[in-house]
């Protein structure tokens, strides 16, 4: 290794100040990775595996205090080729720090003058906490004399807080470095806090690179769990409809490792509420798709959304994972897709006050993790969609949308809904009124029950067969629901079919 002669005096004097300074130790992972599968996990120096990491983050839990620390991404590449593999190979103890091994290899086929000042956690050593954190809070991936890119070898100490920190800030590594193809060049860092650091502050400490970024979450190893009360604390729910196990953000503990925190539990309609699943365990957790129930009556009806997609995702050890819902009483107000207001949750109209779950396919050991939120404000109203015209004769009400004889795809379908005595399945206002892809039962139960006033028996809606088959179910003739104390049968057909 072409630099550790040149650097053997300055580790010499490090090693016998500072016992081994050649380890380092931290955690971090980023939200937006969703390929994770396995993860890392150690306790102590001669748990942490040595080879090459086959996982998205590395985890290791401190010796010398209560932290849990977990680095992601374990590779990374750059747009001009090259490659990083770096992982935890021992823990901090007494006599060392934690410390990092790895290499980065040009895996161009040409010669590379490789901007290393650009590579988080190689060339970018200084981490901060981003913003809502304290940004006096600094950890360092200080380089060691078994490190081919470092140009100096800082001296690192452990303090009486019990953490290891360095003495002194680089510059520490060089800027610029000639490889050429299918070069490989060993890495070796220990991972330390700042200068005259107090403690070892929770969070995640961010490394921005020009290509890419690295992170290290921090958490406390001993309480994992959140450290804010809730409003609901003590408070019982029903199951979910589809059996899942729960972990309720209300009932989470200081050993709760995976846990939904809302910004705010209680808001007035219309609002934004914002809300985080924050991964404190070992594992990488999922399948992570969001969902939006109501509780009514002592029954959770699922709201939105209609339908998720078909991958898995996945959040990584020590992650968060941010999420929004932007809730209306009456229409929803359009965001910005440009800005990204639309792109990190849901939005959502006609939504009536009353008790909510936001709930996260993310969960251990339970299923999945849920935060109960209370949205204040008045019933939904029941409205017909902008397009539908409404005829009434005696006790019945025709609804013509405009889907109806538009001459397009699907061909045009008619329902009748009628009053019965009882029926076995409920709906309520939420569901009914959802519009577009959030839609649980299509515009077609909206217009119907929009119509159906008091002294209407009979509602014939005139629609297509997209809305009708949503309305009824795609395999299904007839359907029976009560609707706010009252119940109906939707047959398909209408008079004239």
């Amino acid at each position: 290794m072409r630099r550790r002669a040149l650097l053997s005096s300055l580790a010499a004097t490090t090693a016998a100040l500072a016992g081994c300074a050649s380890s380092g130790d931290g955690t971090g992972t980023t939200v937006d990775d969703l390929q994770t599968t396995r993860s890392v996990t150690s306790t102590s120096a001669g748990d942490v595996p040595s080879g090459e990491p086959d996982a998205y983050a590395s985890i290791v839990e401190l010796e010398t205090g209560p932290r849990t620390y977990a680095f992601a991404p374990t590779r990374q590449r750059t747009d001009d080729g090259v490659e990083v593999a770096l992982w935890f190979d021992r823990t901090a103890t007494a006599e060392h720090p934690a410390r990092l091994r790895g290499w980065l290899e040009n895996r161009g086929d040409y010669a590379n003058p490789v901007d290393v000042e650009w590579i988080p956690a190689v060339g970018r050593v200084h981490g901060r906490q981003p913003s809502g954190y304290d940004h006096g809070a600094r950890l360092h991936f200080a380089p060691t004399e078994n490190n081919d890119l470092a140009a100096t070898v800082p001296e690192v100490v452990r303090d009486e807080s019990g953490y290891w920190r360095v003495e002194d800030l680089g510059p520490w590594m060089t800027e610029t470095e000639p490889m050429e193809a299918g070069e490989r060049v060993e890495l070796e860092y220990v991972l330390v806090g700042e200068p005259e650091m107090d403690g070892r502050p929770t969070g995640t400490y961010e490394f921005r690179g020009r290509d890419g970024d690295a992170r290290v979450a921090v958490w406390d190893t001993t309480s994992p769990g959140p450290d804010a009360a809730s409003r609901f604390d003590g408070r019982s729910v029903p199951a979910l409809a589809d059996g899942a196990t729960v972990q309720w953000f209300h009932d989470a503990d200081e050993p709760t490792e995976v846990f939904v925190r809302p910004a705010s539990e209680r808001v007035e309609l219309d609002a934004r509420v914002a809300f985080e699943v924050v991964n404190h365990s070992h594992e990488s957790v999922g399948c992570g798709h969001w969902n939006l129930h109501k509780l009514v009556d002592g029954e959770w009806f699922h709201v939105a959304p209609m339908g998720h997609t078909s991958d898995c995702r996945q959040l990584a050890p020590g992650s968060r994972e941010p999420w929004a819902l932007r809730a209306f009483n009456g229409d929803a107000v359009p965001c910005e897709v440009s800005g990204g207001g639309c792109r990190d949750g849901l939005t959502r109209g006609y939504l009536g006050g009353g008790e909510y779950a936001v709930v996260a396919g993310y969960g251990h050991p339970e299923d999945q993790s849920a935060a109960l939120v209370e949205l204040v404000g008045d019933p939904v109203t029941i409205t017909p969609t902008e397009d539908a015209t409404v005829e009434v004769n005696g006790d019945t009400a025709v609804v013509a949308t405009g889907r109806y004889g538009d001459g397009e795809r699907p061909p045009d379908a008619s329902f009748t809904l009628t009053r019965v005595v009882d029926a076995d399945e409920r709906v309520i206002a939420e569901q009914v009124m959802g519009d577009g892809g959030f839609a649980r039962a299509g515009s077609g139960l909206r217009n119907a029950l929009a119509a159906a006033t008091d002294d209407v028996e009979r509602v014939v809606v005139r629609t297509d067969e997209h809305a009708v088959d949503s309305a009824l179910g795609y395999d299904a003739d007839t359907r029976r629901f009560t609707f706010r104390g009252q119940a109906y049968e939707v047959t398909r057909g209408g008079p004239e079919e």
